[in-house]
Protein backbone atom coordinates (compact mmCIF):
# COMPACT_ATOMS: atom_id res chain seq x y z
CA UNK A 1 0.00 0.00 0.00
CA UNK A 2 1.15 3.79 -0.76
CA UNK A 3 -0.19 6.58 1.21
CA UNK A 4 0.28 9.49 -0.16
CA UNK A 5 -0.92 13.46 1.00
CA UNK A 6 -2.10 15.90 -1.81
CA UNK A 7 -0.01 19.14 -1.61
CA UNK A 8 -1.30 22.18 0.11
CA UNK A 9 -3.47 20.21 2.70
CA UNK A 10 -3.72 21.89 5.62
CA UNK A 11 -3.87 25.05 7.37
CA UNK A 12 -3.71 27.80 4.70
CA UNK A 13 -2.23 30.89 5.18
CA UNK A 14 -5.70 33.23 6.53
CA UNK A 15 -6.02 30.28 9.30
CA UNK A 16 -2.41 30.23 10.20
CA UNK A 17 -2.62 33.76 10.93
CA UNK A 18 -6.01 33.66 12.43
CA UNK A 19 -4.71 31.17 15.21
CA UNK A 20 -1.50 33.24 15.66
CA UNK A 21 -3.23 36.33 16.03
CA UNK A 22 -5.80 34.78 18.48
CA UNK A 23 -2.61 33.00 20.63
CA UNK A 24 -0.77 36.10 21.03
CA UNK A 25 -3.74 38.27 22.28
CA UNK A 26 -4.33 35.13 24.58
CA UNK A 27 -0.45 35.59 26.21
CA UNK A 28 -0.59 36.82 29.51
CA UNK A 29 -4.51 37.32 29.49
CA UNK A 30 -6.99 35.60 31.99
CA UNK A 31 -9.28 34.05 28.58
CA UNK A 32 -9.86 35.96 25.47
CA UNK A 33 -12.86 35.54 23.04
CA UNK A 34 -13.42 34.96 19.15
CA UNK A 35 -17.10 35.57 18.09
CA UNK A 36 -18.03 32.28 16.61
CA UNK A 37 -15.48 29.43 16.39
CA UNK A 38 -12.22 31.10 14.58
CA UNK A 39 -11.90 28.01 11.81
CA UNK A 40 -14.39 25.11 11.14
CA UNK A 41 -13.15 22.20 12.64
CA UNK A 42 -14.56 21.69 16.02
CA UNK A 43 -12.02 19.00 17.72
CA UNK A 44 -9.59 22.24 17.25
CA UNK A 45 -11.55 24.81 18.36
CA UNK A 46 -11.98 22.42 21.76
CA UNK A 47 -8.21 22.11 22.14
CA UNK A 48 -7.76 25.92 21.77
CA UNK A 49 -9.98 26.09 24.64
CA UNK A 50 -7.22 24.52 26.87
CA UNK A 51 -5.20 27.98 25.64
CA UNK A 52 -7.76 30.08 27.09
CA UNK A 53 -9.47 30.79 23.71
CA UNK A 54 -12.97 31.04 23.64
CA UNK A 55 -15.78 30.83 21.04
CA UNK A 56 -19.02 32.34 21.85
CA UNK A 57 -21.61 32.36 19.19
CA UNK A 58 -23.80 34.65 20.77
CA UNK A 59 -22.96 38.33 20.34
CA UNK A 60 -24.95 39.69 23.63
CA UNK A 61 -22.81 37.74 25.89
CA UNK A 62 -19.68 39.42 24.43
CA UNK A 63 -18.56 42.90 26.87
CA UNK A 64 -15.53 45.04 28.00
CA UNK A 65 -13.59 41.76 26.27
CA UNK A 66 -10.94 40.85 23.71
CA UNK A 67 -12.57 39.67 20.90
CA UNK A 68 -11.10 37.73 17.89
CA UNK A 69 -13.03 38.51 14.52
CA UNK A 70 -12.72 34.90 12.72
CA UNK A 71 -10.98 34.37 9.59
CA UNK A 72 -14.10 34.03 7.49
CA UNK A 73 -14.95 37.46 8.99
CA UNK A 74 -18.38 38.62 10.57
CA UNK A 75 -21.36 40.88 9.38
CA UNK A 76 -20.38 44.63 9.30
CA UNK A 77 -23.36 45.70 11.70
CA UNK A 78 -21.75 42.84 14.50
CA UNK A 79 -18.78 44.65 13.89
CA UNK A 80 -20.16 47.33 15.28
CA UNK A 81 -22.01 46.02 18.03
CA UNK A 82 -19.12 44.47 18.82
CA UNK A 83 -17.16 47.98 19.51
CA UNK A 84 -20.61 49.56 20.95
CA UNK A 85 -20.36 46.83 24.08
CA UNK A 86 -16.75 48.00 24.69
CA UNK A 87 -14.59 44.64 22.99
CA UNK A 88 -11.44 45.42 21.98
CA UNK A 89 -11.49 43.86 18.69
CA UNK A 90 -8.24 41.61 16.73
CA UNK A 91 -9.33 41.43 13.41
CA UNK A 92 -7.97 38.22 11.77
CA UNK A 93 -10.40 38.40 8.99
CA UNK A 94 -8.80 36.31 5.89
CA UNK A 95 -7.52 39.46 3.59
CA UNK A 96 -8.60 37.22 0.64
CA UNK A 97 -12.24 37.57 2.46
CA UNK A 98 -11.40 41.04 3.34
CA UNK A 99 -10.99 41.77 -0.39
CA UNK A 100 -14.54 40.45 -0.72
CA UNK A 101 -16.04 43.00 1.28
CA UNK A 102 -13.92 46.00 0.04
CA UNK A 103 -15.31 45.18 -3.79
CA UNK A 104 -19.20 45.17 -2.66
CA UNK A 105 -19.01 48.07 -0.61
CA UNK A 106 -17.01 49.90 -3.36
CA UNK A 107 -19.52 48.21 -6.18
CA UNK A 108 -22.54 49.47 -4.59
CA UNK A 109 -20.76 52.88 -4.38
CA UNK A 110 -20.53 53.00 -7.99
CA UNK A 111 -24.02 52.05 -8.84
CA UNK A 112 -23.42 48.10 -9.49
CA UNK A 113 -25.76 45.60 -7.52
CA UNK A 114 -23.50 42.93 -6.56
CA UNK A 115 -23.91 39.02 -7.12
CA UNK A 116 -22.44 37.13 -4.97
CA UNK A 117 -21.80 33.12 -5.76
CA UNK A 118 -21.58 31.20 -2.62
CA UNK A 119 -23.53 29.23 0.02
CA UNK A 120 -25.79 32.06 1.52
CA UNK A 121 -25.99 30.20 5.04
CA UNK A 122 -21.99 30.01 5.56
CA UNK A 123 -20.58 32.74 7.67
CA UNK A 124 -18.22 33.71 5.45
CA UNK A 125 -21.14 34.90 2.61
CA UNK A 126 -23.19 36.66 5.33
CA UNK A 127 -20.21 38.76 6.33
CA UNK A 128 -19.57 39.59 2.64
CA UNK A 129 -23.40 40.40 1.78
CA UNK A 130 -23.43 42.53 4.87
CA UNK A 131 -21.15 45.07 2.48
CA UNK A 132 -23.84 45.22 0.37
CA UNK A 133 -26.98 46.89 0.09
CA UNK A 134 -31.31 45.88 -1.11
CA UNK A 135 -29.63 44.96 -4.71
CA UNK A 136 -27.46 42.58 -3.56
CA UNK A 137 -27.90 38.60 -4.07
CA UNK A 138 -26.04 35.05 -3.18
CA UNK A 139 -27.13 32.44 -5.21
CA UNK A 140 -25.01 28.93 -5.34
CA UNK A 141 -24.10 26.50 -8.14
CA UNK A 142 -27.06 25.50 -10.35
CA UNK A 143 -29.44 27.66 -8.77
CA UNK A 144 -32.36 29.22 -11.19
CA UNK A 145 -31.21 32.98 -11.63
CA UNK A 146 -34.74 33.90 -13.26
CA UNK A 147 -35.34 37.40 -15.02
CA UNK A 148 -32.50 39.44 -13.96
CA UNK A 149 -33.62 43.44 -13.74
CA UNK A 150 -30.47 44.73 -14.15
CA UNK A 151 -28.36 45.94 -16.70
CA UNK A 152 -24.96 46.04 -15.37
CA UNK A 153 -23.53 43.71 -12.03
CA UNK A 154 -20.95 42.63 -10.23
CA UNK A 155 -20.53 39.40 -9.81
CA UNK A 156 -17.86 38.12 -7.05
CA UNK A 157 -17.43 34.50 -5.06
CA UNK A 158 -17.34 33.10 -1.76
CA UNK A 159 -13.32 32.27 -1.84
CA UNK A 160 -13.57 28.61 -1.27
CA UNK A 161 -15.76 27.34 -4.60
CA UNK A 162 -14.80 25.46 -7.31
CA UNK A 163 -13.27 27.88 -9.93
CA UNK A 164 -14.66 26.07 -13.08
CA UNK A 165 -18.25 26.34 -11.19
CA UNK A 166 -17.76 30.44 -10.70
CA UNK A 167 -17.07 30.48 -14.48
CA UNK A 168 -20.16 28.80 -15.56
CA UNK A 169 -22.46 31.33 -13.57
CA UNK A 170 -20.51 34.51 -15.25
CA UNK A 171 -21.44 32.67 -18.53
CA UNK A 172 -24.85 32.27 -17.37
CA UNK A 173 -25.59 35.88 -16.56
CA UNK A 174 -23.01 37.58 -18.89
CA UNK A 175 -25.75 37.67 -22.10
CA UNK A 176 -28.60 38.45 -19.94
CA UNK A 177 -26.94 42.47 -18.88
CA UNK A 178 -24.77 44.73 -20.79
CA UNK A 179 -21.90 45.36 -18.27
CA UNK A 180 -20.64 42.53 -15.98
CA UNK A 181 -17.76 43.46 -13.74
CA UNK A 182 -16.15 40.32 -12.84
CA UNK A 183 -13.72 39.58 -9.73
CA UNK A 184 -11.99 36.20 -9.04
CA UNK A 185 -12.25 36.21 -5.10
CA UNK A 186 -11.47 32.40 -4.72
CA UNK A 187 -8.12 32.34 -2.61
CA UNK A 188 -5.01 31.05 -4.33
CA UNK A 189 -4.72 28.37 -1.27
CA UNK A 190 -8.17 26.98 -2.37
CA UNK A 191 -7.39 26.79 -6.10
CA UNK A 192 -3.83 25.10 -5.40
CA UNK A 193 -5.86 22.47 -2.75
CA UNK A 194 -8.40 21.77 -5.12
CA UNK A 195 -6.16 20.82 -7.99
CA UNK A 196 -3.64 19.00 -6.11
CA UNK A 197 -6.39 16.93 -4.18
CA UNK A 198 -8.38 15.90 -8.01
CA UNK A 199 -4.67 15.03 -9.31
CA UNK A 200 -4.25 12.52 -6.53
CA UNK A 201 -7.48 11.48 -6.61
CA UNK A 202 -7.23 10.45 -9.93
CA UNK A 203 -4.05 8.43 -9.08
CA UNK A 204 -5.55 6.60 -6.34
CA UNK A 205 -7.78 3.71 -5.62
CA UNK A 206 -9.12 5.71 -2.10
CA UNK A 207 -9.28 9.05 -0.77
CA UNK A 208 -9.40 10.09 2.73
CA UNK A 209 -10.46 13.79 2.78
CA UNK A 210 -9.45 15.64 6.61
CA UNK A 211 -11.65 18.54 8.17
CA UNK A 212 -14.27 19.61 9.96
CA UNK A 213 -17.58 18.55 9.01
CA UNK A 214 -18.83 22.29 8.64
CA UNK A 215 -16.24 23.17 6.33
CA UNK A 216 -17.15 24.19 3.02
CA UNK A 217 -13.35 24.46 1.70
CA UNK A 218 -13.17 20.55 2.97
CA UNK A 219 -17.25 19.43 2.01
CA UNK A 220 -15.52 21.17 -1.97
CA UNK A 221 -12.67 18.98 -1.38
CA UNK A 222 -14.33 15.37 -0.74
CA UNK A 223 -17.31 16.52 -3.74
CA UNK A 224 -14.22 17.22 -6.09
CA UNK A 225 -12.28 13.69 -5.04
CA UNK A 226 -15.33 11.62 -5.28
CA UNK A 227 -15.50 12.28 -8.88
CA UNK A 228 -12.54 10.89 -9.63
CA UNK A 229 -11.63 8.46 -6.43
CA UNK A 230 -13.86 6.91 -4.35
CA UNK A 231 -13.80 9.04 -1.26
CA UNK A 232 -14.61 9.06 2.47
CA UNK A 233 -14.86 12.49 5.04
CA UNK A 234 -13.30 12.05 8.36
CA UNK A 235 -12.66 14.64 11.47
CA UNK A 236 -10.03 12.20 13.12
CA UNK A 237 -8.45 9.02 12.68
CA UNK A 238 -10.73 7.38 15.00
CA UNK A 239 -13.34 7.73 12.00
CA UNK A 240 -10.98 5.14 10.16
CA UNK A 241 -11.69 1.82 11.87
CA UNK A 242 -15.28 1.47 9.95
CA UNK A 243 -13.21 1.86 6.63
CA UNK A 244 -12.49 -1.40 4.96
CA UNK A 245 -8.80 -1.06 2.91
CA UNK A 246 -8.71 -4.42 1.67
CA UNK A 247 -7.80 -4.39 -1.77
CA UNK A 248 -6.86 -0.79 -1.96
CA UNK A 249 -3.47 -0.76 -2.60
CA UNK A 250 -3.17 3.48 -3.33
CA UNK A 251 -4.42 5.74 -0.99
CA UNK A 252 -4.62 9.52 -1.02
CA UNK A 253 -5.31 11.77 1.58
CA UNK A 254 -6.35 15.54 1.26
CA UNK A 255 -7.00 17.96 4.30
CA UNK A 256 -8.92 21.45 4.15
CA UNK A 257 -7.82 24.64 4.95
CA UNK A 258 -9.16 24.67 8.93
CA UNK A 259 -6.89 20.89 9.55
CA UNK A 260 -3.85 20.78 11.79
CA UNK A 261 -0.86 19.03 10.92
CA UNK A 262 -1.46 16.70 14.25
CA UNK A 263 -4.49 15.39 12.33
CA UNK A 264 -3.21 14.79 9.53
CA UNK A 265 -0.34 12.76 10.67
CA UNK A 266 -2.62 10.87 12.96
CA UNK A 267 -4.45 9.85 10.19
CA UNK A 268 -1.57 8.80 8.33
CA UNK A 269 -0.17 6.53 10.53
CA UNK A 270 -3.43 4.71 11.61
CA UNK A 271 -3.47 4.08 7.71
CA UNK A 272 -0.11 1.89 8.01
CA UNK A 273 -0.96 0.82 10.93
CA UNK A 274 -4.06 -0.89 9.98
CA UNK A 275 -2.16 -1.73 7.24
CA UNK A 276 0.54 -3.69 9.20
CA UNK A 277 3.26 -1.79 8.56
CA UNK A 278 5.48 -0.24 11.23
CA UNK A 279 6.75 2.95 9.85
CA UNK A 280 5.29 5.94 10.45
CA UNK A 281 5.74 9.75 10.50
CA UNK A 282 6.71 11.90 13.14
CA UNK A 283 6.50 15.41 10.89
CA UNK A 284 3.72 16.37 8.15
CA UNK A 285 6.83 16.88 5.83
CA UNK A 286 7.86 12.75 6.75
CA UNK A 287 4.78 12.23 4.32
CA UNK A 288 5.16 12.00 0.59
CA UNK A 289 3.89 14.38 -1.90
CA UNK A 290 3.69 16.84 0.89
CA UNK A 291 3.98 20.37 -0.14
CA UNK A 292 3.38 23.51 1.68
CA UNK A 293 1.18 26.37 0.40
CA UNK A 294 3.56 29.17 -1.65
Amino acid sequence: MTVRLAAYSGFCFGVRRAIDLAREAAQGAEKVYTYGALIHNPEYVRELEEEKIFAINEISKLHDSTVIIRSHGIRKQDYQQLLEQGNKLIDATCPYVKRTHEITEQANKEGYPVFIFGDKDHPEVLGIESYGDDKTRVFAHGEDLGEIAHTRLCIISQTTQKIAHFKEMVCKILPEVQELRTFNTICLATSQRQKASVDLAKASDFMVVIGGKTSANTKMLAELCSQYSPTVHIERAKELKIIDFEGKKRIGIAAGASTPSDHIIEVYNKILKINGEEEHASSISEIPLFKEES
